[in-house]
């Protein structure tokens, strides 16, 4: 088991998925999204905490009523053998709109703030030392801090790139 083994390194992901498939989220809302990350590499100082990355990233849904979001934080990644990794990300977003409602069920969404937290989860393979593969899960919620927190998640699959 390897913490931080690419914390020095520049990584662009790019890939597609769906939203609000998770677990945490209620079902009416659903679309596909484009998502995409750059990860910077870790700065020293964090390396007492095990070397995250800081990352800005995006969901861009392509869907009736859509919900962007664009978001940053620190990443951890945690290699369990020379290729498998899981992966941990803690940070904030902001959300294009915070309530949507959908045409065909007319359920609404407020997701009772512009801002909210990230949590996400990845399970990553490298290809090579440069090519990597991962599957995604992304929550934003607003932990309960106003009267609306339903939630937003995304579930994918994308392809990354290390520099």
């Amino acid at each position: 088991m390897e913490i931080g083994k690419h914390a020095k390194d520049w990584e662009a992901r790019f890939g597609g998925g769906a939203f609000d498939t998770g677990p945490a989220s209620p079902n009416h809302f659903s679309g596909g999204i484009i998502n995409g990350e750059i990860l910077l590499p870790s700065p020293d100082i964090l390396e007492a905490i095990g070397s995250p990355r800081p990352l800005v990233g995006a969901d861009i849904a392509i869907s009736d009523n859509p919900i962007h979001v664009v978001y940053t934080g620190l990443n951890w990644q945690v290699h369990l053998s020379r290729r498998l990794y899981v992966g941990f990300t803690g940070g904030g977003s902001w959300n294009s709109s915070r309530v949507t409602t959908d045409a065909a069920s007319g359920a609404t969404k407020d997701l009772g703030s512009d801002w909210l937290f990230l949590l996400q989860a990845t399970i990553g393979l490298d290809i090579t030392d440069k090519l990597l593969v991962e599957v995604f899960y992304n929550h934003f919620s607003n932990a309960s801090l106003t009267d609306f927190n339903v939630g937003l998640e995304s579930v994918g699959g994308r392809m990354g790139y290390r520099f």
